[in-house]
């Protein structure tokens, strides 16, 4: 329960006078369209790793799951994973009481997702679960949100608390809403206590939509009433609470006059509207207000973005990230669109200044929502009427991998550089590399390039500028800068307004401003981290506890524990163990504490605090771990998988003797992009095809007809026509052209240096000419296998096997191939150089207990013996990274795991598995799933206590966030 202060008294006339001034400027006249941002763009993301922003970021396939684009928007701002305490949960049926919340999720600063009335929406429950999210508030009734939802939510393994607000019905449910505001909000610029009034009819959520944002960063109760008469809930919040200042939203054909009247017969001080026939005539009058007299109460309200919101369905939960987390903290004024660009909207639009501040303005237009929500054309009107020029945006980032995403872009912040010594003259030391990414072709051109960069205001010592090869192509969006000069943490580098202009011959245009900021590297503060197994009364006795080693930046540099570091307690029954021995070297990830005696349960193994210290100077907390008793016949209780990770792309270098180029050098190259089906390893079986059509003329216009098959995996350029006088420029042109090309494929000159649009294209002169691919495409992906219980061993052969059988079995080998063919092939052998049947196991990580990463390069993990200090295990979760040259055969969730007893010892077992099939005795020590034998002749009682022994499972692949693809 929520409680609430007393409000404070009525203020003095003087101030009731200021507030009826602040609210008298009402409505937009909306001005004609003299001059609008120099440039404008739509804000997109970049979903394939090229550096382009190709897609819109809360663009969902319904409105649920645009509100979880949104609400993960917001969770990324506040730290991520874990770091959402709070958030609302609406029907997405209704949607009514999402309106009225805007005030209360600014309030306790929460992200607003939909559920389905009578059903838990999959994606809301894993948001609550992954972002940590421990109290659920749920809006409205249970006609709104069933009982059942409820209850779901309530189940969820992360077991947050729910509490539901509601009323008798909206009007109530919105005024409950507003009496959990424990604060005094006032409306821009008052000084009173204030609330925002709208009509709470469903077809009227638009002018809900429009205020909403302002209503969260202010914290304002948003109250619903009728259209010509206020609800008895209505009134009662604004009499109980002393509300002194109602701001109308809309209209008198959305809130009446009378309405407005009876807020005055209440007693409250001042009530104002913000006027407008339309929604989105009301969102412009915001907009207008936000920038203006609203701007000192807001805070930072951006001035270089706006976004397209329509009123139903997509706007309603874009509050929190519109107000908060979209644009850097800058509110973002949202404008309230139809199937259409309104008149209000453009007008707006094209009075956007061209400068601010003395720099051009790059408007950038955020689409909440898909197509069906804002439709291209809406967003290319919108576009049309917010720019008066085309300038270039670029965008700042390191020449590396700083942000460790397993890419290198415009993501990664520039650190400070490690250089000591920097002679600024071209060809002497080298500086630091900054990378600047255009959203156009450009030039490397060094003089200009000297215009533009500055550093903490002054103008940057530019060494070199050369274009980056992204994929064997050369990239003409994207320019490496050596500097010369440092860059230290906390200096601002800058791409300054200028008349200088960039480009190619036939497009210069002039480069937006834009900045970055040198981050250092966070510091180091964590301590490394220890964990202790010890396995009591196993089969084979152990005398020692397993102790494994991890910290947060690596292992380098981690001192070694030592036996003064340790101390044994006995347990029950247990002799005294005065001098344990350790062995574990310094910065190793696995070590071991041997008692000198077999372990019994209850014996503990405590580690001094501080007993290792990592290279940042950072010591271990004190430590303990009791040994257990040895778990019988662990199982496999699950196997998880990543999201697929395209880290190399394939390329086709297209040479001089199929088209034109420099002399000795081959003519483009093309490289796919990292989304789509030639990303990653399925680009390694696409083939380019160089056609000349029989009817080819060469007094004709020139004609390329660019064709993509994507099921023969296949890609045509076939030359109709074309003059002696055609370029390479052309030719890239034309496969830029083809949407089908672009969406998959990027072309550039192979080399930097020569590559000229302006050079002469060796028109094709034979027949389906076929270029193949480089074979370098490769899409890594990662399993994890948990147990349920310690294992001391596992091979790895068998249990890869099971796990990939099903993958094998879908890919159906040909005729002359058995299945253990088909999954040999699966898991490459040792000694083969090439991926076999396409999955090549890249190492064998070690999950220690489920807490502790250790790298083993060893794709079989070493067996360890009785008495001797642990080299690998117990362990209970194995993880696979494995990379593949083919994507038809790769594992997929809901695949069937059948792990049998019988797989172990690197024997295969012939025949149809029987289950509990076992193999021979011989085989346990490398098995990872036998069941107790006493001989070769596969009988005997099942031993029940020893580790290594596993029965049957059947489990079913599942693809789990948990699991990370490999960088």
């Amino acid at each position: 329960m929520i409680t609430r202060t007393k409000r404070r008294s009525r203020r003095s006339l003087a101030a009731i006078l200021a507030a009826m001034l602040v609210a008298s400027v009402l409505a937009v006249v909306a001005g004609s369209p003299a001059q609008a941002a120099n440039t404008s763009f739509e804000v997109k993301i970049d979903t394939d790793n090229d550096n382009v922003p190709d897609a819109r970021e809360f663009a969902g396939q319904d409105r649920y799951d645009t509100a979880l684009r949104l609400a993960k928007n917001f969770a990324m701002s506040k730290g991520g994973l874990g770091a959402v305490p709070n958030a609302f949960v609406s029907s997405g049926e209704t949607l009514v009481d999402s309106i009225s919340v805007a005030g209360l999720a600014g309030y306790v600063d929460a992200p607003i997702i939909l559920t389905p009335t009578d059903s838990l929406h999959g994606g809301a429950a894993d948001f609550i679960e992954d972002y940590g999210v421990s109290t659920v508030y749920v809006l409205g009734g249970s006609a709104a949100v069933s009982d059942a939802t409820v209850t779901a939510i309530e189940g969820l393994d992360s077991g947050p608390t729910v509490t539901r607000i509601a009323g008798d019905d909206r009007y109530a449910t919105a005024a409950v809403i507003a009496g959990m505001i424990d604060a005094e909000s006032s409306w821009c610029g008052t000084d009173a206590v204030s609330a925002v009034l709208i009509n709470g009819a469903s077809d009227m959520m638009s002018y809900g939509v429009a205020v909403q944002t302002i209503a969260y960063r202010l914290q304002l109760p948003v109250l619903m009433t009728a259209s010509d008469e206020l609800p008895d809930a209505t009134a009662e919040y604004i009499t109980e609470n002393d509300v002194e200042h109602v701001q109308i939203i809309g209209g008198t054909g959305a809130v009446s006059a009378d309405v407005a009247s009876a807020l005055t017969t209440l007693g409250v001080d001042t009530v104002a509207r913000v006027d407008g026939d339309t929604a989105s005539a009301v969102s412009v009058a915001l907009a207008q207000m936000a920038g203006n007299g609203c701007g000192d109460a807001l805070g930072l309200v951006a001035t270089d973005r706006v976004a397209l919101v329509r009123g139903n369905p997509d706007g309603v939960v874009a509050a929190p990230v519109l107000a908060s987390s979209l644009h850097n903290g800058f509110l973002v004024s949202p404008l309230v669109v139809g199937d259409s660009l309104p008149a209000s909207v453009r007008d707006y639009l094209a009075a956007t200044p061209k400068n601010i501040g003395g720099n051009r303005l790059n408007l950038g237009i955020v689409a909440v929502g898909g197509t069906a929500a804002v439709s291209e054309a809406t967003m290319d009107a919108a576009l049309t009427a917010a720019a008066s020029a085309g300038s270039l945006s670029a965008q700042i980032g390191a020449n590396s991998d700083t942000n460790l995403d397993g890419a290198t872009n415009a993501d990664d912040p520039v650190r400070p550089d490690t250089t000591t010594t920097i002679v600024p003259t071209a060809g002497s030391e080298a500086g630091p590399v900054i990378t600047l990414y255009f959203s156009d072709d450009v030039a490397p051109d060094v003089p200009r390039l000297q215009d533009i960069i500055e550093i903490n205001g002054v103008p940057a010592v530019v060494l070199t500028a050369t274009q980056s090869r992204a994929g064997g192509a050369c990239d003409n969006r994207r320019i490496d800068v050596t500097l010369g000069q440092h860059l230290r943490g906390g200096d601002t580098i800058s791409i300054v307004a200028s008349d200088t202009k960039f480009g190619t011959s036939t497009d210069q245009r002039t480069v937006a401003p834009t900045s970055t900021t040198v981050m250092a590297a966070p510091a180091d503060r964590a301590r490394p981290t220890i964990s202790i197994v010890g396995i009591a009364n196993a089969s084979t006795a152990r005398n020692y506890f397993d102790v494994s080693f991890a910290d947060n930046v690596g292992l380098a540099g981690t001192a070694a524990l030592t036996a003064e570091e340790v101390t044994i307690v006995p347990g029950p029954g247990g002799a005294a163990v005065p001098s344990p021995t350790v062995t574990h070297t310094a910065g190793a990830a696995l070590g071991a504490v041997d008692i000198g005696r077999a372990l019994v349960p209850g014996d503990r193994l405590v580690i001094a605090p501080g007993a290792v210290a990592d290279a940042a100077g950072n010591v271990s907390a004190g430590t303990s771990g009791s040994a257990i008793r040895a778990q019988a016949s662990p199982r496999i209780t699950s196997v998880l998988m990543s999201n697929l990770k395209h880290s190399h792309n394939a390329t086709w270098t297209v040479p001089v003797g199929i088209v034109g180029g420099a002399t000795g050098d081959d003519a483009i190259t093309i490289s796919a992009k990292g989304g789509g089906d030639a990303a990653g390893a399925a680009g390694n079986t696409w083939t380019m095809v160089f056609d000349r059509a029989s009817t080819y003329g060469a007094t004709k216009p020139l004609d390329i007809d660019v064709r993509v098959d994507p099921k023969g995996q296949r890609v045509t350029v076939r030359f109709n026509s074309g003059p002696a006088t055609a370029t390479l420029g052309e030719l890239l042109a034309a496969l830029k052209a083809n949407a089908d090309f672009d969406e998959r494929f990027a072309a550039g000159f192979t080399s930097c240096a020569d590559g000229d649009p302006k050079a002469a294209l060796g028109l094709v002169t034979a027949r389906n000419q076929s270029v193949s691919s480089s074979g370098t495409g490769r899409t890594v992906f990662a399993l994890q296998v948990n147990f349920s219980a310690f294992v001391d061993t596992v091979n790895n052969d068998a249990l890869l096997t099971d796990v990939l059988s099903a993958a094998a079995v879908r890919t159906r080998p040909s005729a002359a191939e058995t299945l253990a063919d088909g999954i040999t092939r699966i898991r490459t052998a040792a000694s083969s150089t090439t991926p076999g049947g396409g999955l090549t196991i890249a190492s064998d990580i070690l999950v220690l207990d489920g807490t502790n990463l250790v790298v083993n390069a060893s794709p079989s993990l070493p067996t360890v013996g009785a008495d001797t200090a642990a080299t690998a295990g117990p362990v209970r979760s194995i993880r696979y990274e494995v990379a593949t040259a083919r994507v038809s055969n790769l594992p997929k969730a809901r695949d069937l795991v059948e792990t049998v007893s019988g797989h172990g010892g690197g024997t295969e077992v012939t025949g149809p598995p029987l289950i509990p099939a076992i193999t021979a005795r011989t085989a346990v020590a490398t098995g990872y799933a036998v069941d107790a034998v006493t001989g070769a002749d596969n009988t005997g009682a099942q031993d029940t206590v020893d580790e290594n022994l596993n029965g049957a499972s059947q489990v079913r692949i599942s693809v789990s966030s948990s699991v990370k693809a490999p960088r």
